[in-house]
């Protein structure tokens, strides 16, 4: 696979272009399927990656022969839209072999991938007329019953944008049933003072979709947003939706975008929130599921910035993923997949090889199982001369006929743990040095001088305050004669539990945008 290169040159392109369109979202990375030729049996596929505007995706297909094969493209997103060479290889490592690199075999022809919103795209190959895609969804039986059947709490962090689309609101927002009723509610927090909001909601048949509407009224003179309906989809560990909020006696219409922190709430407090699911890295030393960033991943030791071997994971509602992009025995690309039941820090299931499947600028076909290879195995977990511990961005893998390697996320974008990287729009949860006044407000951060990331008008500032924990930030707001602290917390690939990212360094929001709700 030629992850390493191809990124690379991408990512210098990067660093001298300028002039973008920015987007109104962000591409959910992960799985993405052909959405006429999801028939429920193997065939081919696109694993996507959008970090900034660098564009990453690895196509799984099949050669006219039957042959199954991979392709890559990289490219700079100019506003919803890359072009790309797609890109072929050989030669490279195949499972249990000695380190190899591969080498490119040249260009297809380029690809075009256009997405309309977080969720959902087209893609054109070579030969190929343009093709509606989408985002690929599973969940697993326990999720459902957790979740669906059982209701329990899962909450995000989210911001309501005008219609100019910048940040009004930020809320807490949780999603499940109360026990003694069964009704589904939605509580809104942080957006008023204790206790919050209490919304009635259904949900939508068959969909992890919510309608929901305000049983109370405003009282006369409320000074705070009151919510009186919203409309709420989730999307793996994204809340999207729309929310009508009364402010000042004027009704307004928010969209909205959230990320999830946890799920499962079984009670516990304080460092540990006794979430059975974790989905941000900021929260540690609990005995919950955390659940990994899906994405490219690499191999540690086989970085070499030459065309080698990846891994594409998706780990979303219970379930994991993965397709395994390498090479046969003979130096042909090929790829391997599985699934099954995500298991926490440890998940093992069988990896196959198909043939069969639709060609490029072939006519429709689906591929048959060519052979059961063994099983992957994936950790989630950091191992140190004396602990290990969880993480959403590093851990090791084991392929079929290898011992446990080092794997890592892909980091796309130059500057990963700098100023740089802090770039941005943020909600923050400020508190006064003196006193106990906390005040959450959308921070524009857009300029760099040192190691320090600060505001247009240098009145807040930023950075990684600890060299032994570098994705752990500060910042300081000097406002009305007193000064403000609050945490932030940024990863490649990675989310925090204190601050929300609302646009990242171009200026693209971070959330699905204009997704189709009920």
């Amino acid at each position: 696979m030629g992850i390493r290169s191809t990124v690379v040159a991408s990512v210098l392109a990067l660093a001298s272009s300028m002039g973008w369109a920015a987007r109104s979202f962000t591409p959910q990375a992960g799985t993405w399927a052909i959405t006429e030729e999801l028939d429920g049996k193997p065939g081919r596929g696109l694993a996507i990656d959008v970090q900034g505007n660098t564009f990453f995706m690895q196509v799984f297909g099949y050669e006219t022969n039957g042959d199954a094969t991979f392709y890559t493209a990289t490219g700079q997103m100019d506003g919803d839209t890359v072009t790309a060479p797609l890109m072929q290889y050989q030669g490279g490592r195949s499972f249990g072999s000695d380190a190899r690199d591969a080498q490119e075999l040249g260009s297809s022809g380029n690809v075009t991938v256009s997405f309309s919103n977080g969720l959902q795209g087209t893609v054109q190959f070579p030969g190929e007329p343009a093709r509606a895609i989408q985002r690929f969804e599973m969940r697993s039986e326990d999720y459902l019953s957790r979740y669906w059947e059982k209701g329990k709490t899962r909450y995000f962090q989210s911001t309501m944008l005008d219609a100019s689309q910048n940040p009004q609101w930020f809320a807490g927002i949780s999603v499940g049933k109360l026990t003694q009723d069964k009704q589904w509610k939605v509580w809104v927090s942080e957006l008023r003072d204790y206790p919050g909001q209490t919304l009635d909601c259904t949900q939508v048949t068959g969909k992890d979709e919510y309608l929901c509407t305000s049983t109370e009224t405003q009282a006369p003179y409320d000074p705070h947003p009151f919510v009186q309906s919203m409309r709420l989809r989730i999307a793996n560990v994204d809340l999207v939706g729309v929310a009508e909020v009364i402010s000042q006696g004027v009704k307004q219409t928010y969209s909205l975008n959230g990320a999830a922190v946890g799920g499962d709430d079984r009670g516990g407090i304080a460092a540990c929130p006794g979430w059975q699911d974790i989905y941000v890295g900021d929260i540690s030393g609990c005995s919950a599921k955390q659940t990994p960033s899906s994405g490219t991943w690499l191999v540690r030791d086989e970085v070499t910035f030459k065309p080698g071997r990846g891994i594409a994971i998706d780990v979303q509602n219970g379930m994991a993923l993965a397709q395994v992009f390498n090479y046969l025995p003979n130096g042909d690309a090929t790829f391997h997949m599985g699934s099954g039941e995500f298991q926490g820090r440890e998940t093992s299931f069988g990896l196959n090889r198909y043939r069969g499947g639709r060609p490029l600028g072939g006519p429709s076909a689906s591929a048959e199982l060519a052979q059961a290879v063994g099983d992957l195995t994936l950790d989630f977990v950091v191992l140190e001369p004396t602990a290990q511990s969880s993480s959403r961005i590093e851990g090791g893998i084991a392929f079929p006929d290898e011992v446990r390697k080092p794997m890592l996320r892909m980091a796309m974008e130059p500057g990963v743990l700098d100023a740089r990287s802090l770039l941005g729009q943020w909600w923050l949860r400020f508190d006064a040095e003196s006193g106990k006044q906390r005040v959450n407000e959308a921070i524009t951060l857009s300029r760099v001088e040192g190691k320090y990331t600060l505001s247009a008008d240098g009145a807040v500032r930023c950075w990684r305050s600890n060299p032994q924990f570098l994705p752990q930030g500060v910042c300081v707001w000097n406002r009305d004669g007193k000064v403000y602290r609050a945490s932030l917390f940024q990863q490649a690939g990675n989310r925090g539990s204190y601050a929300l990212q609302v646009r990242d360094r171009h200026g693209n929001l971070m959330g699905l945008g204009d997704v189709p709700l009920e």
